[in-house]
């Protein structure tokens, strides 16, 4: 048996099959256009570098930020460290500030090893304008129990009284300021400069 026809619809038999158009390309075709593409890409890998360069340098952030946030002010050990964390985030920040400058990196370096009690509180809050490290005059706290207080001490008192309700407030008080100063300094070359200047 055979068919005098092709198999199908019999209407689609004279219909002429139009042929695609070519694929419109995504690349600007006109000068000014290739231009401004190379610019903005160029922008684009500019502003990538800068974010992946920030990230970079605040890798001691995120490291400090995750031990205060597995320090546990039930254990000696770690409420005692409190102040070495802070000492050497701030080493670090200046480590990072002054990469391309060494001695001006040893120099601060040693300038902010040197600070303490009164003039350490007074450069932590220079250097971070929501940190309250330096003892408020007019506050009621004790200065043993003060943010200065206990950053000075710590390391070196006998037997910490965990349990005292008090003393566990102020080292909640102090991790929290620990922890805007590790977030938010900006170290600024003019504070130690003033402070050489008056040593001198």
């Amino acid at each position: 048996m055979s068919f005098d026809k092709p198999w199908g619809n019999y209407l689609l038999d004279k219909i002429v099959e139009t042929t695609a158009p070519e694929t419109v390309s995504f690349f600007p075709q006109t000068f000014a256009w290739k231009i401004l593409s190379i610019v903005l890409i160029i922008l684009i890998i500019k502003k990538t570098y800068k974010s992946w360069k920030t990230y970079q340098a605040n890798a001691y952030r995120r490291e400090a930020l995750a031990w205060l946030a597995q320090c546990s002010l039930t254990n000696e050990d770690h409420i005692r460290q409190l102040p070495a964390l802070l000492r050497k985030t701030a080493l670090l920040a200046n480590e990072v500030s002054h990469s391309e400058n060494t001695i001006a990196a040893k120099k601060r370096h040693q300038q902010i090893s040197q600070l303490s009690g009164a003039s350490w509180a007074a450069w932590l809050d220079k250097q971070c304008q929501n940190s309250n490290f330096s003892k408020n005059k007019q506050s009621t706290t004790p200065h043993h129990l003060s943010n200065e207080g206990l950053l000075a001490q710590l390391p070196y008192v006998p037997k910490l009284d965990i349990d005292n309700s008090d003393f566990s407030n102020a080292l909640k008080q102090l991790c929290q300021q620990i922890s805007v100063w590790i977030q938010y300094h900006q170290l600024n070359d003019d504070c130690l400069v003033q402070k050489t200047g008056e040593q001198a």
